[in-house]
């Protein structure tokens, strides 16, 4: 289970991807948004070895980057760490095949890997959904991040049962609207529907579905 302020641990820092800070009582270190990303997409699978197109995809989910850019991040987070490539306790390279946190981690829930039907699609692409619960936010340690400053850093929760599609606000600052009406209450939805979290528009798509075009919504926030 999670901690209630959505901090955890990675062997002796204690993590809070909402401040963006590592703190190991003595040294406080701040990350850049894209570290810390890869730090929490690292930690929900510790022992894993994650490829780096996985990485690239959860750390850059909007835009198209290479290589680099993932090598570039992992040497932030290993120096802010205190680790080295060399002798490593916390990131491991796996050649040709990516990394892995070998570090101890408490208090952060592995992702729902179970894989539904549906999709998110948004500006940034295709979001696939799993089952259960997820919270949709601009916390980096969110189920979905959502990387805008319209959006709460947890903004909704989508409940994925079967073939039923549930979503509710949890008391976001510009609310969370199915259509045009902003939600109050936990609501079923359907395939096609366009959800929007604060400024940021989603369509609810099956897998065999042509996606559409979305794009960020032009209204101004209530």
């Amino acid at each position: 289970m999670e901690n209630g302020d959505g901090s955890f641990r990675v062997g002796e820092w204690t993590v809070d991807p909402a401040s963006l800070v590592l703190s190991d009582g003595e040294r406080t270190v701040r990350l850049r948004p894209k570290v810390m990303d890869l730090l929490v997409a690292l930690a929900r699978r510790p022992g894993d070895v994650q490829a780096k197109g996985e990485l690239l995809e959860s750390v850059w989910p909007d835009v198209t980057v290479g290589d680099g850019s993932l090598i570039v991040v992992i040497g932030e987070l290993r120096s802010a760490l205190g680790d080295s490539s060399d002798d490593p306790r916390y990131i491991e390279t796996v050649p040709r095949r990516g990394y892995r946190l070998i570090a101890q981690v408490e208090g952060l829930s592995p992702r729902n890997e179970t894989r539904t039907r549906f999709s998110l699609i948004g500006a940034g692409g295709v979001i696939p959904l799993t089952g259960g619960r997820s919270v949709i936010g601009r916390d980096a340690a969110c189920d979905i991040h959502l990387d805008s400053e319209h959006v709460s850093r947890s903004h909704a929760m989508l409940e994925i049962s079967g073939d039923r599609v549930l979503i509710e606000d949890l008391g976001s600052k510009n609310g969370t609207y199915v259509g045009d009406g902003r939600i109050e209450s936990q609501v079923e939805l359907r395939p096609g529907d366009c959800i929007r979290f604060g400024r940021q528009a989603a369509v609810l798509q099956l897998a065999a579905e042509a996606a559409p075009t979305v794009t960020e919504a032009s209204a101004v926030d209530p």
